[in-house]
């Protein structure tokens, strides 16, 4: 059983196929667990919360702790080489923009572990200066964590535009969750690093059809080959990762 945590805000397109979860409320990590309770999905919180309550919580509970910025991180990734596949650019050549990068910390270290050529940060707060439009004019594609979409092109060049790659859809982060979350109870104490979740991103992946930016949620191999890959790469010593 998977434990998940929000917010009142929090949208969880539930069930999770592959995880019998629970929402629950606020917990203290001083008590013990829910005795069925085996992993948590932190599903709510904003970035800095997150990552100081998985700390928390994995540490007292000494159980796989997982946010949605990681999970976030993974599938924009996916979606990435998907869509590199498709414009036969190897990730080594490729010129990526993270907008708000800062709301999104896991992703820039995946795409570097991933061979990711160039990655340039952009914030709002540089619009006056650099637009985003500007920064863009030579990359493959811009990622928007936060979703809702970022004007990319410059409307006075007639070139093609980058391709944008948005967190729009609430059901993207989950798509690895089962196959990661059957990866780690199978290694005591394990968490998700970022080789197990670039893993993640290269079982997403391989499980992509040709013309998509994420394999289907329902496709039946999705869960398995996530939890092989993660496995694996749980499998390599930390230190020669």
């Amino acid at each position: 059983m998977i434990a998940v945590l929000g917010d009142e805000d929090t949208e969880l397109p539930l069930p999770i196929p592959g995880l019998d979860a629970v929402v629950l409320p606020a917990v203290d990590s001083r008590q013990a667990p829910p005795g069925d309770v085996d992993a948590v999905y932190l599903a709510g919180l904003d970035t800095a919360a997150a990552r100081l309550r998985q700390a928390d919580l994995s540490a007292a509970w000494g159980i796989p702790c997982v946010t949605r910025e990681e999970l976030t991180a993974v599938a924009l990734a996916a979606s990435l080489f998907a869509a590199l596949r498709q414009a036969r650019k190897q990730p080594g050549a490729a010129r990526v923009v993270i907008a708000e990068s800062t709301a999104i910390p896991t992703l820039c270290p995946l795409l570097v572990a991933a061979g990711v050529g160039e990655i340039a940060s952009w914030h709002p707060a540089d619009a006056v200066t650099f637009p985003l439009s500007r920064i863009a004019q030579r990359a493959d594609a811009v990622l928007d964590p936060v979703g809702g979409g970022v004007p990319v092109v410059d409307p006075r060049i007639e070139l093609r535009g980058p391709v944008l790659i948005a967190a729009d859809d609430p059901e993207h982060p989950l798509l690895a969750l089962p196959g990661l979350v059957r990866a780690l109870l199978q290694v005591p104490g394990a968490q998700p690093g970022i080789e197990v979740l670039l893993a993640c991103v290269r079982a997403l992946t391989a499980c992509t059809a040709f013309g998509r930016r994420l394999p289907d949620r329902s496709d039946p191999e999705l869960t398995p080959t996530v939890a092989r890959l993660a496995a694996r790469a749980l499998a390599v010593p930390e230190e020669t990762r």
